[in-house]
């Protein structure tokens, strides 16, 4: 799929990344939302497509808010709306503040509500787009002792309107994809100790790869899916 302008937040993220990747090579422009540099950001690949980075910090009240307000333009060419950004601050579940849920729902929710409540019309306007919003397998499970946090807030950012389901008649898509713990960002996640174990829980024996969810997400984002609309989707390996 060529030609489309993507929008990617978390694009520092190891998945987020491999996203921006994927559609560079296709030939896309790619809006890449990061929190902080980092060397997958500074190294995406332009291949045949255009690459914006923006950077926005969404633990800040009104950031998503300020960036609709000064990128318009830039916004109102979007096609493809992929939410890969997270934070997940290990937290026990007797010691949660205010703060903390805070901190989880202002990145891991809020941002992706606002710009889907934001972009869906444009997309409906333009009989075309796509919206993947990234969630985590550990909803299924209500959050492990130290991330309910995390996964409180991914579970709330699950909910799709009905108004979000009825832009499926002007070829508007909108899906929430269940992430698993990924190679890479499991050994800050969880810990090299605990990967083996972890990797047992999982039918398939072993954790995913980057590359493995963001091909998922990319199709699922693409014109190549054009029956999928409002379903939440398991990546985890039968998890």
């Amino acid at each position: 799929m060529k030609n489309k302008t993507y929008l990617v937040t978390g694009a520092n993220s190891e998945v987020g990344a491999a996203i921006c990747n994927l559609s560079l090579r296709e030939g896309n422009t790619v809006i890449a939302l990061y929190h902080s540099k980092n060397d997958r950001i500074s190294s995406l690949d332009e291949g045949l497509g255009r690459k914006v980075l923006v950077q926005a910090d969404f633990r800040e009240r009104n950031s998503v808010e300020a960036l609709i307000a000064h990128h318009k333009k830039m916004l109102s060419k979007v096609d493809v709306f992929i939410s890969c950004a997270a934070v997940r601050n290990d937290v026990q579940y007797g010691e949660i503040s205010t703060e903390d849920l805070i901190e989880h729902f202002s990145v891991n929710t809020i941002p992706h509500i606002l710009l889907t409540q934001y972009l869906g019309p444009l997309m409906q306007r333009k009989k075309w787009g796509r919206i993947v919003i990234c969630s985590s397998i550990g909803v299924k499970f209500g959050g492990g002792e130290n991330s309910f946090c995390y996964s409180s807030s991914k579970l709330a950012g699950e909910l799709i309107p009905k108004a979000a389901k009825e832009w499926s008649v002007s070829n508007v898509l909108v899906n929430v994809a269940r992430v698993g713990v990924t190679e890479t960002n499991s050994k800050i996640a969880i810990g090299e100790e605990q990967i083996k174990e972890r990797a047992d829980l999982i039918p398939m024996k072993r954790l995913a790869q980057p590359l493995e969810i963001a091909k998922f997400i990319y199709w699922l984002a693409s014109d190549k899916n054009t029956y999928i609309t409002g379903q939440i989707i398991p990546i985890s390996g039968g998890e």
